[in-house]
């Protein structure tokens, strides 16, 4: 099963996701000084506890410099979650260096989540930005147009002060946050709000609101926090959907690094199945999913050869999932892909370097020369359900290069191996995540837990392949509500589908065909 609280670290889903709504709230109120001319030297650096579920998971530091003409921002953040049993330690750095007008030169990137380090080096000049991605010696670069006027973490924070803190104001800028969106702005719209009480480590304080909504073509995300007569932040708190609130509170660096421990959150977001399911003999299956608790949309799930929506309504749709036969079919074969899209789901990213000698080899031996693209796919799919070894939830979400060197992981490593390899091999591949059924995890029976498999585009069809549960002719038990090129490392695109629906959601088995 793919572990939902990925969505509050990087990548799958992610805390890369949140770094930079965070880090806007963080540096945006910091102590007033004058933006035109901040002083030299180091002029911010707080820290702050990380709280879910009831319990410390980490802490966070941020800094601001200046040297010469040139301001250097820094934010770092560390949190363990439980997972099943098996806790997972994240532990980011992010850092810019900006002109002291709020134009970006340049900004670093580094996590360190699963077994292994990655990098993402951004250098902008005039209206191009440069990436490079790094990891085991190997780099990988990029470039992109930067949006007009996007501004990093001390544009931000220089434009907070200029437009000052009056309660009922409202702002908009265009940021350029690379773990949302490599390729254009995001809008970040800050909302300041009066003063209210709030309780801090028990104790009953006022603070004045502040909301910042992060806009992207793919979703919102919105931090809400509450700052001082100084404009020095005490307490933001980030809802995740089906998980709590992440709450950060202000504290000095002995207590932000003081012991703690991970809180259990793995169970707490599967959906308990209303009937068992006879996945080995179902051959289409007819769901109604509802929101609860909440409106949910689920205008933006998508649709394959084997899902299909049939129904849509408010806060509810109706799918139908059927297992698709593995062979060309003139009356379900669709489009070809176009040039773009072949470059997009066959060429190399982050997560999939798919110029990696060690990842050519093993597409080299488990292709077997095979030329048949049904059968190809069948031959990948059994040869990484073997190759990786050590099935468990000790990994964030590696990339395809570490799992092939590791041979550890869950199902989102098994995915983005088989993506990788079946883009080496031919086959344009993508992700998809939801929610799969399985009838015992751990202590639970008959769930649907969050779950990552992989998708190859084969007869002009996007078809089920998934590793992790040793199926090529997949069941009826995966209902997807995203799918990636994994193109954009920051995994923004998978993210925000799947955080609106965690722990917020119903889903009934209407009708079991075998």
């Amino acid at each position: 099963m793919y572990n939902p609280q990925r969505l509050t670290a990087r990548r799958f889903c992610s805390l890369a996701l949140l770094v930079p709504i965070v880090a806007i709230a963080a540096t945006a109120t910091a102590r007033p000084i004058d933006p035109n001319n901040p002083p030299e030297g180091r002029f911010a650096d707080e820290w702050m506890e990380i709280h879910m579920a009831g319990g410390k998971v980490g802490y966070a530091h941020s800094t601001m410099a200046r040297d010469g003409d040139h301001i250097s921002t820094y934010m770092k953040f560390h949190i363990r979650l439980g997972r099943a049993e098996q806790p997972i330690t994240v532990e980011m750095i992010q850092s810019s260096k900006e002109m002291v007008n709020g134009t970006p030169i340049e900004f670093v990137s580094e996590t360190n989540m699963a077994t292994m380090k990655s990098s993402q080096h951004g250098t902008v000049k005039g209206d191009r930005v440069t990436i490079i991605n790094s990891q085991f010696g190997m780099e990988q670069k990029e470039e992109h147009p930067f949006p007009t006027g996007a501004l990093m973490s001390w544009g931000l924070f220089r434009e907070s002060i200029i437009r000052g803190f009056a309660p009922g104001s409202t702002y908009t800028l265009n940021t350029y946050a690379p773990d949302l969106r490599l390729d254009g702005a995001v809008k970040a719209v800050t909302k300041i709000g009066k003063w209210e009480e709030i309780t801090l480590r028990g104790k009953k304080i006022k603070g004045q609101r502040m909301a910042v909504t992060m806009q992207s073509p793919i979703g919102e995300m919105e931090l809400i926090s509450w700052v001082d007569e100084n404009a020095m932040p005490l307490k933001s708190k980030l809802p995740i959907p089906g998980m709590g609130d992440m709450v950060l509170l202000a504290a000095d660096q002995e207590t932000a690094l003081s012991d703690f421990v991970p809180p259990e959150m793995f169970m707490t977001s599967v959906v308990k199945a209303k009937r068992p399911i006879d996945y080995k003999k179902a051959n289409r299956i007819t769901y109604h999913l509802t929101g609860k608790g909440r409106p949910v949309s689920f205008d933006d799930m998508p649709e394959s050869d084997a899902q299909k929506i049939l129904k849509r309504g408010d806060n509810a749709v109706d799918i139908s999932l059927t297992r698709v036969p593995h062979a060309p079919s003139p009356t379900r074969r669709g489009k070809p892909l176009t040039s773009d899209e072949s470059r997009e789901f066959l060429g190399a990213n982050l997560i999939m370097n798919v110029d990696d000698p060690e990842l050519i080899k093993l597409a080299n031996l488990a292709a077997a020369n095979e030329k048949d693209p049904f059968v190809l796919g069948d031959k990948l799919r059994r040869f990484v359900t073997e190759y990786v070894t050590e099935k468990n939830l000790n990994i964030g979400f590696a990339t395809a290069s570490e799992v092939a060197r590791t041979k550890e992981g869950d199902c989102s490593e098994h995915g983005v191996l088989l993506a990788a390899l079946g883009r080496i091999a031919g086959l344009p591949s993508r992700v998809a995540v939801g929610l799969a059924y399985v009838p015992i995890f751990g202590k639970g029976r008959d769930i649907f837990g969050y779950h990552m498999w992989t998708q190859f585009f084969i007869d002009g069809r996007w078809i089920d392949f998934d590793a992790a549960l040793r199926e090529t002719d997949c069941s009826p038990i995966r209902i997807a509500f995203a799918t990636s090129s994994l193109k954009n490392a920051g995994l923004a695109d998978l993210s925000l589908p799947l955080l609106s629906k965690i722990g917020a959601i119903d889903i009934d088995v209407v009708k079991i065909e075998e």
